[in-house]
Order: C-alpha cells, then structure tokens, then sequence
C-alpha cells in the first residue's frame, strides 16, 4: 500500500512539474530569465504545446506543422514543442499555468477562457458562427482584439484562432429532433457553454473527459457525444454509437493560447513568427480540415453508421432555442454581445437563419 501511495505521489508531482512547463535550460520558465537575456542566448526558447489531440488524430500532424512553421520564422529563436494526449496536464490546468506566467502552449476552444474574459464564451454559441470563415475573421476582428486586450491583462494570449470542423452529434439512437435528444444524456465537457450547448439541443447533459467519453457510451453514462467528424472517428466512437446527425451547430473554433509575459520576453523574432504565423494560419486551416473529413466520414459509414439530417424545421427550433435561452444564461455577457458578434462575421439574425437552412439543404442533397 506504501509503495502504492508513495507511486501515485511521484506521479502526480511529476504531472504537476510538466504542466507548470518549467525549463531552467531554456530561460522560459515565466518569463523571466528571458526577459533578463533580452533573447541574446544562443539556446532557442523552448514553448510546449500541451495538445488535446492524439497522435492517430489526423489534425494532430497539422498541429505539429504549425509549431516547425513557428520555428522555422523564429530563425533559431524559439523551439516550439508539441505533446499529445494532454500529456503536460489537464487543459484547464495548463491554461492556469500558462495565465501565471508557463511557457507553455495549449489548445482548447473558446469556452475555457471564460473564466478570464466572459465574453469569450459567446464565440461558442450555437448556431452563432454560420461558415468556416467566421472563426479567423472574428478573432481579428475589432471586438476580437478589443477582447484580446483583455486577456492580455489576464496574463495570456491567443497565438491563433481557426476553425476545427463542423460539429455534429454521434448518438447510439437517432436525434433528428428536440424531441428525441430529450430522452439522451448527451456528453459533454465541464464548462457552462457546453452544458449549454446540450440544453439547446434538448438533451440531458452529463459531463466527462474526453478520453473517458467512448468508455462513458459504451457502458450507457452517456448516449452520445458531438465533435467535428475527425474527432469523432479519431477517438472511435463510432464503436458504440452509430448514427450522426447533421445538426450543424457550431462551426468549431479552436485556438491556441501562450503566456502574455512569456511573449512579451522573446526575441522581436520569436514574437514576429508567432504573429505573422498564427494569423496566416486561419485561412489555411480550413484546407487542411476539409481535406481530412471527407475520407473519415466514408469510412465511417462503412463501418456501420447512418447518416441523419434533421429537417429545416427541426434546425430552426434548435436555432431559435439558442438565440432566445442561450444568451440568458449568460447575465455576465457585455450588452448587445451576440449582436456585435453577428457584425463583426458580417451576419445579420434574419441571414443567419437563411445560411442554416441553405446548409441543411446541401446536407439533404449530398
């Protein structure tokens, strides 16, 4: 039993050392030894990426280009590192470490920033953002950076913001409706939005990691969980459940987040090929998703699943659901937030419902 105990204690100071990123060889550790170096050592500054993706995870290699093509701008100055499988930490963790000075990297959605800024939650509003395009133009747009100053002040900011997929739901049961998601506990991540999220689809929330999510459909804790198709298939959850249904309903932003101070320290180089890679990087993005989905949703349906689109009817109740509940939820919000979100992608609310229609009508033809 010691011996056990005295395992598990190592385990997790170790787990707690990798998530704060400490490196006294590279001077990133906070900040501070760069910042005192003005970036003059010959040693690049090594930044870990702390991944959600598993190295199966077809994204994954993109994840990873994206660091080489930080590193290759940065001439020799900074040694951006990728880690899958959250193996630095827990993402809420390592976005701790990161807001208090780690020099660290992580990948999450917008939703974990809430904490910091409130309003970043809205980004992750249902049937909110409407196309691929709305991700990156909204992280540049003017209430973007107006937001991003106010991360800054947090202690943290985002190197990129791109779009990771259309998210749709894998269920074990068809859900071609709010009817018929009200009988499902429907998985989902531990933040308010995506509680949220399973509110406006109609269905029971019931929270896990990711990682247990296939354990958690198999064993009937939960009856089905929503991610871009690439996720889905990567984390083989078509196994235990077979039927997805297009409901379309976030257009997935994923982002990348670093250290305000540890930025603030690096060489004018290293912080030039951040900016200048990470927001070239929305743009390309959308390529390198659209170019993987497509073969991962053949082979899931050879592998058994069956393809629902819910009608237009059904899309418009979800929609009107979550424009009507979702920002009262959310008293914390700025005035008029989803109204300035919709103006900054170039959106109105009558447009907004014309593009989701016009989207289940192509899923409807496909």
């Amino acid at each position: 039993m010691k011996k056990r105990l005295l395992a598990a204690l190592l385990a997790s100071a170790m787990a707690l050392s990798l998530a704060a990123c400490g490196n006294t060889d590279t001077g990133a550790d906070n900040g501070g030894d760069a910042a005192a170096n003005g970036g003059s050592s010959n040693e690049p500054v090594v930044l870990k990426m702390n991944s959600i993706k598993t190295t199966s995870d077809p994204m994954y290699e993109a994840w990873s280009n994206f660091c080489d093509r930080i590193n290759e701008a940065a001439n020799g100055t900074l040694d951006v590192q990728i880690y899958p499988s959250e193996s630095l930490g827990a993402t809420t963790d390592v976005i701790e470490s990161i807001s208090k000075g780690a020099a660290a990297i992580q990948d999450c959605d917008f939703s974990h920033l809430a904490d910091y800024v409130p309003d970043y939650s809205a980004f992750m509003m249902p049937y909110l953002l409407q196309k691929p395009e709305d991700v990156g133009n909204l992280w540049l747009s003017d209430l973007g950076q107006e937001l991003e100053a106010q991360l800054h002040e947090k202690g943290m900011r985002i190197i990129t913001a791109v779009y990771f997929g259309e998210r749709n739901w894998l269920t074990k049961s068809p859900m071609p409706d709010r009817a018929a998601a009200s009988t499902m506990k429907l998985r989902c991540a531990p933040t308010k939005m995506w509680t949220e999220m399973v509110n406006v689809m109609g269905g029971n929330a019931t929270t896990c990691t990711w990682s247990e999510t296939y354990q958690a459909i198999s064993q009937g804790v939960a009856d089905g969980a929503e991610s871009p198709i690439h996720i889905l298939y990567s984390a083989k959850l078509h196994e235990v459940a077979k039927y997805l249904n297009y409901t379309r309903h976030l257009y997935a932003p994923t982002i990348m987040v670093m250290s305000e101070e540890v930025y603030q320290s690096l060489p004018e180089e290293g912080k030039k090929a951040i900016d200048e890679v990470g927001q070239a990087y929305p743009a390309q993005a959308i390529e390198e998703v659209e170019s993987v989905v497509g073969p991962m949703l053949e082979d899931m349906i050879n592998e058994g699943v069956q393809e629902v689109y819910p009608t237009d009817e059904a899309i418009q109740e979800w929609r009107d659901y979550s424009f009507e509940h979702v920002p009262e939820a959310f008293p914390e919000w700025s005035d008029n937030l989803v109204e300035r979100i919709q103006e900054a992608i170039g959106a109105t609310d009558s447009s907004a419902s014309a593009d989701t229609d016009a989207a289940a009508d192509d899923a409807a033809a496909a």
